[in-house]
């Protein structure tokens, strides 16, 4: 009895033991299992799983060790093999496991798509999505008057930084060279420069001379010219040009080539210098003084036959001020002075003085000008009326100009010696005026083609003619000449038409067109030395950088004369080509030549006094600068 209760003692003891060792693994197991399922995945529940049921295989083990343990009594004992893995669990000992969780892969779906958008050039609105091969053409309207301008940039004052001056004077000069058939010489020198006060100078002097196939059949040209632009400060400056020039013909219309009389004799010697000068203001702010003061003055002395001498002087003063709104006020004036001495004659002076209020308005997609032309002359004074109105049509690009104005001309012997240089000395001058009446349409049928066209009534007092000089006595025959007949009143209706074809900076394409009706002459039978069609056409080609080629052509219908009979006669219909490249051979040598009247036909723009044929001149021009 003693020893049963020893031994059931030490067994009750060993029971406990046992349990509270087995509910501590319990709990440490629960632990790990819990933190297993937070953050493993499906793998993870797996082996969980597996480890319950390893759980189940330990009571099973513990239940066996207590049957071992049972049998020690009966003093049987079975050594099992030893399991590492057991023994590493049941002494609370972790075992490292490999990393199971599967990478993550994050897909980013994007729903913005980026793309551009074609915005209209006006009002920004939007526009179809087009290819991008595809280009967007936008038509400007653009009068072709306006595209033959010449560029002038204005000047760009930095407000923030300004660079000090660091570059030197420039100064180019250009030699020309040619010679030709009919004993063509041609010489030129040209020279720019730019001061370190960046005021520009420009000199030029050429010299030209031929003599034809018949007697007295000479020409020589003398030209000197200078052309300046001087600083005043940073808001004015100062456009100043002067010229000088001779030109030496001979009157060889009718004249028999066996003449005994000297050159002298036939001389048609022409002598006209003059000067201008233009005060320009580049300001941007509009004061008082800019806009009142703008004056451009003109001064022109020319020396004709038989002593004659005819000073001319203009002066020009534009104003204008602009309105609130879309507006302007315009109070132009202008004067022009003519005096003519002539020796066999008496003096004669004619003045024109012409202020030219009018007021223009933008309106309802049009222009509008309204004003009067209060014009005092030598003789009268008359009031004239302005009106313009010009207007672009809707969803087109044709702006079509109506215009109703006066033109006063002060007709002087330089003007018209250079539409006829074989007139003799005007006996009187004349103040010649155009009241015209005129519709046009200005029509850009794409970027690269311009054209117009326009209709115009007209009312001529004192419009110049010219008509030969007949029934002259023998003693006082020294060559055919043209007499100035202004024609009291005259009416007629003209048709201009002009284009413009660019295709590219290397390809330009030129032409107008004129029309003359008389419909109307107070007192001559005809418009004698008027041309009734007058064509042109001009052509401009830049192959590369050292070719450039020029051609044109001029047709007009002859003008209308009386001969010795006084009977009426036309000359015959007209057309000349012409032709010119240049070629650049060096950095500093260019050749060049040009044929004139490449039909080779002599023709008549003035009766008696045929052309040369075909004219060659070739030659080189040499340039350097330092």
């Amino acid at each position: 009895m003693k020893y049963f209760l020893k031994y059931s003692f030490l067994f009750i003891c060993i029971f406990c033991f046992l349990t509270v060792g087995y509910t501590q693994q319990n709990k440490m197991k629960k632990a790990k299992i819990s933190t297993s399922k937070k953050v493993g995945t499906s793998k993870k529940k797996k082996s969980v799983k597996s480890s319950k049921g390893k759980k189940k295989t330990k009571r099973s083990n513990t239940k066996k060790n207590g049957r071992v343990l049972r049998q020690r009594n009966s003093a049987t004992i079975n050594i099992e093999t030893a399991d590492l893995s057991k023994l590493l669990r049941s002494n609370n000992i972790t075992i490292p496991t490999l990393d199971t969780i599967p990478e993550k892969e994050v897909s980013i779906i994007s729903a913005f798509k980026p793309q551009l958008k074609n915005i209209a050039k006006l009002n920004f609105t939007k526009a179809t999505n087009k290819p991008d091969t595809s280009s967007s053409v936008l038509n400007y309207q653009v009068p072709t008057q306006n595209l033959s301008f010449q560029y002038r940039p204005i000047s760009l004052i930095p407000r923030s930084y300004k660079e000090k001056e660091t570059s030197f004077p420039v100064n180019t000069t250009n030699l020309k060279v040619g010679f030709g058939n009919y004993n063509n010489q041609f010489f030129e020198a040209r020279y720019n420069a730019v001061d370190e006060n960046k005021h520009s100078h420009a000199f030029e002097a050429s010299f030209e001379t031929s003599n034809g196939m018949q007697y007295l059949q000479q020409f020589n040209h003398k030209n000197f010219a200078y052309i300046g632009n001087i600083i005043v400060n940073d808001n004015h400056s100062i456009q100043a040009e002067a010229f000088y020039q001779n030109t030496q013909r001979y009157r060889f219309g009718l004249v028999a080539d066996n003449s005994s009389l000297a050159l002298a004799e036939y001389s048609q010697a022409f002598t006209n210098f003059g000067t201008s000068i233009k005060w320009v203001n580049e300001s941007a702010q509009n004061t008082i003084i800019n806009k009142l003061f703008n004056p451009t003055i003109k001064f022109e002395n020319f020396k004709g036959l038989a002593t004659t001498n005819n000073l001319w002087v203009e002066m020009f003063n534009p104003i204008s001020f602009t309105l609130k709104g879309t507006g302007k006020l315009n109070l132009d004036f202008s004067y022009n002075y003519n005096k003519y001495t002539h020796t066999n004659y008496a003096n004669q002076s004619n003045s024109i003085f012409v202020i030219q209020p009018s007021i223009e308005l933008n309106k309802w997609n049009a222009s509008i000008k309204v004003g009067v032309n209060p014009s005092f002359t030598t003789q009268e004074f008359a009031l004239f009326p302005v009106v313009q109105f010009s207007k672009k049509l809707n969803d087109t690009n044709y702006l079509l100009v109506a215009n109703w104005q006066t033109i006063l001309t002060n007709n002087n012997y330089a003007s018209l010696s250079m539409t006829n240089p074989w007139i003799a000395a005007p006996t009187a001058l004349k103040i010649t005026t155009q009241e015209k009446k005129e519709l046009n349409l200005f029509i850009n049928a794409s970027k690269n083609f311009q054209y117009n066209f326009g209709l115009s009534l007209n009312d001529y007092r004192n419009i110049p003619f010219f008509n030969r000089i007949n029934n002259v006595a023998k003693s006082q025959f020294f060559g055919l000449q043209f007499q100035p007949i202004f024609e009291y009143r005259a009416i007629t209706l003209e048709f201009v038409t002009a284009m413009r074809y660019q295709l590219n900076d290397q390809f330009i394409v030129k032409g107008n067109a004129k029309y003359i009706q008389f419909n109307s002459i107070k007192e001559n039978t005809n418009a004698w030395g008027i041309l009734p069609l007058n064509l042109k056409g001009d052509l401009s080609w830049y192959p590369n950088k050292k070719w450039s080629i020029d051609g044109g052509f001029e047709y007009w219908s002859g003008a209308s004369f009386q001969n010795e009979a006084e009977n009426a006669y036309d000359l015959k219909n007209v057309l000349v080509l012409n032709a010119s490249f240049n070629y650049q051979l060096t950095t500093h040598l260019k050749a060049w030549a040009k044929a004139e009247n490449l039909l080779d036909k002599k023709y008549q723009r003035w009766a008696e006094y045929p052309s040369l044929g075909v004219q060659l001149i070739a030659g080189i021009v040499y340039s350097f600068h330092k």
